[in-house]
């Protein structure tokens, strides 16, 4: 089998200046005993472990001509680390050697050394016997990485993997593109450096494995080739993930971008497949499949981990179904194993609230490899006009949400539009910021979408018991009601997060059915389960839940929150306002609540929230004074005007504060504010 795509070259870039001196000819070990071409007496390009592959008389590998009865021997051997060639070469290290993606001048990261060792061949061990000769020495030798991205085990496309055939265009991606590049020069038969990989995944996950591979031309330095830049040829190669095209009027350039060659300039080397590489072909099988186990004697590999977090971006999960053949596209290995793109814009349903779509935001390093973030890493979300952060929403807020980033496989965000059908606009942003400082900015388009009824909303929930508070240390046996509106009612399943100051606490799992005795519901689909909690520090205790139908439409998500309160604190219950609901406008309001355990220095106040965050509207007494009808009954009012332009549903909560034990808030009630 063989994937077809249009040409695509992989340039490297060969530093190699001032050998412009011819070398006089030698006689190099490192050929004997390998195939002869007899119309050229030159040695066959081969690389090792593979059958000798020919072009047709065209010069063409369409398809290549496979001589069965030659193999490639061993040339060279490259190893990650500075390692010792004696008397033999030695294998790969038992588990890989690690580093940080970056680059020696732009991005701090580590640099991987290595050693490339030239071999005679020979069969009696796994990679020949090193020939540690002066032969070689000032030839160039070029070190490449590979990237192992779906994780399979494999550099390149097989079928060997979960996914067989079905992804192997996306896995050229990790034969055909370069992630690391180096020069070193041979000295004695060994050539050394440090290469730098700029692909990394999360330290957490293990990092991504990293396949090192080499590949030289060997041969006299000609005045009459390239001003004697490059040996002549022909070239030598560890296993590599393709049969590279070797021809070096084809293969070679000059300051890389092309022209000719001059001793003083860059030498850039176009290191492009001669054909595709063939998966489960007849004839060939799948030779240039390259392992990452360190199992194949003469590459090796590493592991690279992302860098520092420097922001945080948009993903999608990548998707083999599809997936260009010839085209780069980025790759990004992320926690447990998951495969992204890039993700630079959305479209979202401009249907009113209901059908948010899901959005993945990562912590990233200056090379965008996903990596793991530090302690306390947050960033803060905004969403554009016409555009609503669905999910999470922690502070009522939809348009802003700070968002923690606990590790590396980021958080995911819900966006949905505003208002109902087709009023959000063309377009939109989702802008993310770190720090104060955007870092990634989300392109949204506003596309038609089903109509609203369509997608199950909760109009009513509670719990059964009315608790007004929770104390530390007690729990919480309640049941919880939830009512789902769904015309087509379809609705199948309501599920809800518990959560105590932000962090989670379990789920629960509603069931259609009777609801408790002595409920007033309005219409719709009932839905019941229980909850049981024990909050164990004060704060609020949060219960978030979605309905969800046979279509898997999903609900905005409906919230029920209880203040958590140490032992011994004033306790409120009864909280209610009058009237609950009222024209938009100026109208007079009652707000009234239960408080137990107070003293004189208890300060009762009443708070309200019109889009700005809750803020003091009254002062509340027990005294029979400004619409508090008993005094000394414990039941807190006050009576006043107060004006609420916009029709909406606006939350009111109690603040008792009591010298001897702090501030109590209570769980609020909502007023709801119709068009006059």
């Amino acid at each position: 089998m063989h994937l077809r795509r249009a040409p695509l070259r992989v340039t490297a870039v060969l530093l190699v200046v001032g050998l412009a001196a011819a070398v006089p000819a030698a006689h190099f070990p490192i050929f004997d005993h390998d195939p002869v071409d007899s119309s050229t007496g030159r040695p066959y390009p081969i690389l090792p472990g593979t059958p000798l592959i020919l072009p047709q008389p065209d010069g063409k590998y369409d398809p290549p001509i496979v001589d069965r009865s030659t193999t490639g021997d061993v040339d060279l051997v490259v190893r990650a680390g500075t390692v010792m060639i004696g008397p033999s070469i030695p294998p790969p290290a038992t588990s890989p050697r690690t580093a940080v993606a970056g680059s020696p001048a732009l991005v701090p990261g580590s640099g991987i050394p290595f050693t490339v060792a030239v071999s005679d061949g020979s069969s009696a061990t796994a990679t020949g016997n090193p020939l540690l000769g002066p032969e070689m020495d000032g030839i160039p030798v070029l070190v490449l990485a590979f990237a192992d991205f779906d994780g399979d085990g494999v550099i390149g496309p097989t079928s060997a993997d979960d996914d067989g055939v079905a992804d192997d265009a996306r896995e050229l991606q990790e034969s055909d593109y370069l992630i690391g590049r180096q020069v070193s020069l041979f000295h004695n038969g060994v050539a050394q450096g440090t290469l730098y990989i700029w692909k990394g995944a999360p330290a957490s996950a293990g990092g991504l494995r990293v396949v090192l591979t080499a590949i030289a031309y060997v041969g006299s330095f000609s005045p009459s080739f390239f001003f004697g830049s490059v040996p002549d040829g022909p070239p030598v190669a560890t296993r590599m993930p393709f049969f590279p095209r070797y021809d070096p009027d084809r293969v070679v350039e000059a300051n890389g971008r092309g022209g000719p060659a001059e001793p003083a300039h860059r030498l850039g080397i176009e290191l492009e497949p001669a054909f595709e590489p063939p998966v489960d072909d007849p004839d060939l099988g799948t030779p240039f499949a390259l392992p990452t186990d360190g199992s194949s004697p003469t590459i090796d590999r590493v592991a690279v981990a992302g860098g520092p977090m420097s922001r945080l971006r948009c993903v999608r999960p990548s998707s083999a179904a599809g997936f260009p053949v010839g085209a780069a596209v980025p790759l990004y290995r992320g926690a447990a194993g998951a495969l992204y793109e890039d993700l630079s814009s959305v479209d979202v349903p401009d249907n009113g609230r209901g059908t948010a779509v899901p959005v993945r935001l990562v912590p990233v390093d200056a090379f965008d490899n996903v990596t793991d973030p530090p302690a306390g890493a947050q960033a803060t979300l905004i969403a554009g006009p016409g555009l609503v952060i669905a999910e999470p929403d922690t502070d009522g807020d939809p348009t802003r949400e700070t968002v923690p980033i606990g590790g590396a496989d980021g958080v995911d965000v819900a966006l949905d539009d505003t208002g109902g059908m087709g009023d959000s606009g063309t377009a939109s942003t989702l802008t993310v910021a770190v720090g104060g400082v955007p870092v990634e900015t989300l392109a949204v388009r506003f596309v038609p979408g089903p109509a609203a009824t369509e997608v199950p909303s909760i109009t009513h929930d509670e719990l059964a018991g009315h608790p007004d508070s929770v104390v530390v240390g007690h729990p919480l046996h309640d049941t919880v009601v939830v009512v789902v509106d769904d015309p087509q009612r379809d609705a199948e399943s309501v599920t809800g997060a518990i959560t105590l100051n932000g962090s989670p606490m379990g789920t629960v799992l509603l069931h259609e059915g009777p609801p408790p005795p002595g409920l007033t519901l309005p219409p719709g689909q009932v839905f019941t389960g229980p909850i049981d909690v024990t909050p164990s520090a004060e704060g609020t205790l949060e219960l978030s839940l979605t309905a969800r139908d046979t279509a898997s439409h999903v609900s905005d998500p409906a919230r029920l929150s209880l203040p958590v309160y140490p032992d011994g604190s004033p306790a409120v219950s009864e909280l209610s306002v009058s009237p609950d609901s009222a024209g938009a406008g100026r109208f007079f309001l009652t707000i009234m609540g239960r408080v137990s355990d107070t003293d004189r220095m208890t300060r009762v106040t009443a708070q309200m929230d019109r889009g700005k965050g809750f803020h003091r509207v009254a002062a509340l007494n027990d005294k029979g004074l400004f619409g508090d009808a008993t005094p000394g009954d414990g039941v807190f009012s006050r009576r006043r005007p107060i004006r609420v332009p916009v029709p909406g549903s606006y939350p009111v909560r109690m603040v008792v504060a009591n010298h001897a034990r702090g501030v109590v808030t209570t769980a609020p009630v909502q007023l709801r504010v119709v068009a006059p």
